[in-house]
C-alpha cells in the first residue's frame, strides 16, 4: 500500500498536496491472546502510548514513504511517528478473550513525511478490537483507504471480501504475493538494492 498503489494514484495529478493511507484492522476475530493482550496491549489500562511502538512502525513505513517522496521530487526532510490510544466504551468479548470497558480498545499510529516543513505523505495504522471507542476515529471495516489531495484528488477504498474468521489465513498473502510475483523482475535487474521505483511494473505470471 505504501508504495505499489501510491505511484499510479499520484500519476493522475500534476500538483501534489498530501497522500494519506489509512489502514484499518479489526483484530477482534484473532484468537491470539498473547499477541493481542501482551504484545499489542489491547485490554490494558489506559495510559501514555509507548513511543517505542511508534518508532518501530516508523522504521517500516517511513522507508517506503521516503522512497516515494524521493521519486516524486519531494524528498523527505523529516519523518515522525505519533501514537494514540482510545478506550472501549463497554465490556466486550472477542475471540481472544474479554476486553473491559475503559481499557484499550483501539490504537492509531501516524507516520508522516515532510518536505520543507509541509506534510506530503502519511500512513495511519488504525488497529482495533471494537469500533465502539471513546474517540471519533471514523473506524470502518478492515482494509485500506487511500486519499490524494492535489489538482485531481481521488479516494480509493479497499475491502477484504472474506469473513473475519478467515482473515488469519487470507491476510498473509497481501504481504507475500507481491514480492513473490516480483521475483522475475528482481532476478533480471542489475546487482544492488532495487525498489519499486527502479523495477518495471510487477505483472503476475499465472499458470
Amino acid at each position: 500500500m505504501t508504495e505499489a498503489l501510491a505511484i499510479p494514484l499520484l500519476s493522475l495529478q500534476r500538483e501534489h498536496g498530501l497522500l494519506t493511507i489509512d489502514e484499518y484492522a479489526d483484530v477482534s476475530s484473532r484468537n491470539s491472546p498473547d499477541m493481542l493482550f501482551h504484545i499489542m496491549g489491547f485490554a490494558a489500562p489506559m495510559g501514555p502510548f509507548d513511543q517505542r511502538r511508534a518508532e518501530h512502525l516508523k522504521g517500516d513505513f517511513g522507508s517506503s514513504l521516503s522512497q516515494i517522496a524521493e521519486a516524486i521530487g519531494l524528498p523527505c526532510d523529516e519523518v515522525d511517528a505519533v501514537g494514540e490510544l482510545s478506550a472501549s466504551r463497554q465490556d466486550i468479548e472477542i475471540a481472544a478473550g474479554r476486553v473491559p470497558g475503559g481499557t484499550v480498545g483501539a490504537m492509531r499510529t501516524t507516520i508522516t513525511c515532510r518536505h520543507q516543513g509541509r506534510d506530503i505523505l502519511r500512513f495511519r495504522a488504525n488497529w482495533y478490537v471494537t469500533p465502539d471507542i471513546e474517540d471519533d476515529w471514523d473506524l470502518r471495516e478492515s482494509g485500506w483507504r487511500v486519499t490524494t489531495e492535489g489538482d485531481t484528488p481521488v479516494k480509493v477504498d479497499i475491502y477484504f471480501p472474506v469473513s473475519p474468521q478467515d482473515y488469519a489465513a487470507y491476510t498473509p498473502g497481501l504481504t507475500a504475493h507481491r514480492p513473490i510475483n516480483a521475483i522475475p523482475a528482481v532476478c533480471a535487474a542489475e546487482p544492488g538494492i532495487r525498489t519499486t521505483v527502479d523495477l518495471p511494473q510487477i505483472v503476475p505470471l499465472f499458470s
